[in-house]
């Protein structure tokens, strides 16, 4: 396998990519500075230079990196071909959002449809969920320009949504279920911005399209600003909340609607009213004994196996909402569920 200079390589210019993200493209730069370039890019000849064929990430990441040479496998393909490979091997990237997956998907079934002549066959192809393609297609399709821009894909570590951002489905969903193109962008804007979570959102959805005369915002205030929120607990953390032991809960997400001096209800059934005191995120490595303890008469270590049976793991990285409170009310419902 020959090491190619880097100056006689240029760009796919059949690359179906809409966008290289410059964090993705440092990080992946400072781990070739670092170990190399681990894997070899595919390329073929073109005239007196070479074209790369699969690898274009990898390719700008090494120029980025400040390489001079590059591993490459070096194979003759015709346009059709390099089209082929580029679009099934960008439809299986999890840095790709729903828009950019379905104009490959809508490419390789326009421009080979003896191979992929319908939406199942090309995801059995593709060993996906048929349902997953038609997801795709229709972002690219239905869904507005607008709307397109907002949609990002789930952060690969966390698995969620960046911030500011909307999934590829909930974009398909306001597109299906709101009539109203202005609307459709209006609703989606204001996702973006609450950050809510999937359940909630859905609700919102709902309403907007029984309600296309109500303004989206009036909906926002009456369901999400104005609504009762819940606060879900176990049966053992809801009987440490009454005793006092627990004045804390730490939870994956965000949660934009909790904020300090509000009310919020505490479910199993509805059993007690607390007033939210802090809401702040927290690096699990940064919890201690007394985190802890305000958690439910934990120590640290019984505190990472709880979250552990909770989350599957403990991860030192992984940012958490950390929920502050006092109980204000008891309620009697959960009396009668014991």
């Amino acid at each position: 396998m020959p090491d190619i200079e880097l100056k006689s390589i240029q760009p796919n210019r059949l690359n179906p990519r809409l966008e290289f993200t410059k964090v993705g493209l440092d990080e992946l730069a400072d781990s070739i500075k670092q170990v190399g370039l681990l894997e070899p890019i595919i390329v073929r000849p073109r005239g007196d230079h070479y074209e790369v064929v699969v690898g274009e990430r990898r390719y700008r990441a090494a120029q980025q990196a400040g390489l001079d040479t590059v591993s490459a496998i070096v194979r003759d393909y015709t346009d059709d071909e390099v089209i082929e490979l580029n679009l099934v091997e960008n439809i299986h990237r999890e840095d790709l959002s729903h828009v950019e997956k379905g104009n490959c998907a809508i490419e390789l079934m326009q421009r080979f449809p003896n191979k992929f002549p319908s939406k199942v066959k090309l995801a059995k192809s593709l060993g996906v969920n048929d349902t997953a393609v038609n997801s795709w297609i229709q972002a690219a399709q239905v869904v507005p320009k607008e709307v397109q821009a907002m949609i990002a894909p789930a952060e690969p570590t966390s698995g969620r949504i960046p911030k500011g951002k909307i999934s590829g489905d909930m974009a398909v969903t306001i597109a299906r279920q709101v009539k109203d193109e202005k609307r459709q962008i209006e609703l989606a804007d204001e996702l973006r911005k609450k950050g809510m979570p999937k359940s909630q959102a859905r609700q919102v959805i709902s309403q907007v399209a029984r309600q296309p005369e109500r303004p989206v915002k009036e909906i926002f205030r009456r369901m999400v600003e104005e609504a009762p929120i819940f606060l879900p607990f176990s049966k053992k953390h809801a009987d440490d909340i009454l005793i006092g032991r627990k004045m804390q809960t730490s939870r994956k997400g965000i949660y934009p609607n909790i904020k300090s001096g509000r009310i919020v209800r505490a479910a199993i059934t509805h059993f007690a009213d607390l007033e939210i005191l802090d809401v702040h995120r927290k690096k699990l490595s940064d919890f201690d004994e007394n985190d802890a303890q305000r958690e439910g008469g934990y120590s640290l270590e019984e505190f990472k196996n709880v979250w552990k049976k909770l989350h599957g793991q403990w991860n030192p990285n992984e940012i958490v909402s950390v929920i502050e409170f006092r109980l204000v009310r008891e309620v009697r419902e959960l009396n009668n569920t014991r």
